[in-house]
């Protein structure tokens, strides 16, 4: 994606498996496009902590990371439209609490910044903040059952 800045046009690379460089989209992207870019930040943390947990856990966030994904889940609205980032819960140094907070979040942003009504196949995610925690555990179980047990096919890697 080419980015304005002081010294001219820049290409600014972003991973969409990356939480911190995805998010940092919300502050390049005009603000129609807000919407797709949080819910995309809350499928990630949703695929992220529900089938490798382990991944991130030991990865987890720097400091400066975990600010700027901090304040990329108030940008949305939070401090945009007179509220704030709000507090976390305690604990959110650990990288998987700290995604599965940012992802309600975001999903519950993209629900509140895409227009009335919302066709049906749009509606969840309204309703993702609330039921984060069970998208997550399935996820985790279908990882379990399905994508896990292949690995040595795959990757010639012996089973866990």
């Amino acid at each position: 994606m080419l980015v304005a800045t002081r010294r001219g046009l820049r290409r600014r690379r972003f991973s969409e498996l990356g939480p911190v460089q995805l998010a940092g989209l919300l502050e390049v992207v005009p603000q129609a496009e807000w919407p797709g870019v949080l819910r995309r930040l809350g499928d990630l943390a949703l695929f992220l902590t529900g089938v490798f947990p382990d991944y991130v856990a030991r990865r987890g966030f720097g400091a400066i990371d975990r600010d700027r994904l901090r304040r990329a889940a108030g940008s949305w609205g939070g401090t945009r439209q007179g509220g704030t980032a709000g507090a976390f819960i305690a604990g959110d140094d650990d990288a998987v609490t700290l995604l599965g907070q940012l992802g309600r979040r975001w999903y519950q942003a993209a629900s509140q910044l895409l227009p009335s009504p919302l066709p049906a196949n749009v509606a969840v995610i309204g309703e993702m903040p609330e039921r984060f925690n069970d998208a997550r555990r399935v996820l985790s179980v279908i990882a379990e059952r399905s994508l896990f047990p292949q690995r040595e096919r795959w990757f010639g890697l012996p089973p866990a």
